[in-house]
């Protein structure tokens, strides 16, 4: 990504930092899908410069990634965030400094109910054993294990969004959900151009992964 964009949200005391963010990415994450390059694949990626900083998880910046300007021309976020001039500063398109070594790849983390897991964990246990020759203590030890790693992941930054597949059925109300943001440092990003996903995420898969610059 040789160029970005940032994006200061500005909450107050009527406008409270969670609502904004949903606000502005909700905007941003329509803004993507409309210039999207295929099916759920965006060129343009965001990031999260302020992560785990000051007083709101996320912080108070959206970073937009690209990897020229004229990508930027195309979507012209200003349009999309018109109605939110007075609580946004969208900053010019400025190259990514030289020399930048640190990158992350924000990917959103899918939950799975810990009480669900835990509710089915004998039931599983004693399958895994079964088909595996296993044995079943020890099976139930090691999903214990990974369901107290997703509790800890509870904790992870999300910001509150509407799905734009349910608007798109007719008649189904609008359908809200948790979108979590994981972050994983890494020195050396893989140089293998995949598109991002349309909320401007990096893929799970780890042949798909894509990072955007650190600074």
């Amino acid at each position: 990504m040789q160029y970005y964009i940032d994006i200061t949200l500005l909450p107050d005391t009527d406008i409270s930092a969670d609502f904004l963010w949903h606000k502005v990415f909700q905007q941003v994450h329509i803004a993507l899908a409309e210039n999207k390059i295929g099916p759920n694949q965006s060129a343009i990626a965001v990031g999260f410069p302020d992560y785990r900083q000051g007083d709101f998880p996320l912080g108070h910046r959206l970073r937009l990634f690209a990897q020229t300007e004229a990508a930027f021309e195309q979507l012209n976020i200003q349009r999309w965030l018109s109605r939110l001039t007075d609580y946004v500063h969208i900053k010019a398109v400025k190259p990514v400094p030289d020399g930048v070594k640190d990158y992350a790849y924000f990917k959103r983390w899918n939950y799975k109910s810990p009480q669900r897991l835990y509710k089915k964990l004998d039931r599983r246990a004693a399958a895994i054993a079964s088909k595996n020759g296993y044995d079943e203590e020890e099976v139930k030890r090691r999903l214990l294990e990974n369901i107290k790693t997703d509790d800890k992941r509870w904790s992870l930054p999300f910001i509150q969004v509407t799905s734009l597949s349910s608007q798109k059925r007719a008649g189904q109300p609008n359908t809200e959900f948790a979108l979590y943001i994981e972050r994983e440092l890494t020195k050396q990003p893989p140089n293998n151009g995949q598109p991002f996903t349309c909320y401007g995420l990096s893929r799970r898969e780890p042949d798909q992964q894509s990072a955007v610059p650190c600074f």
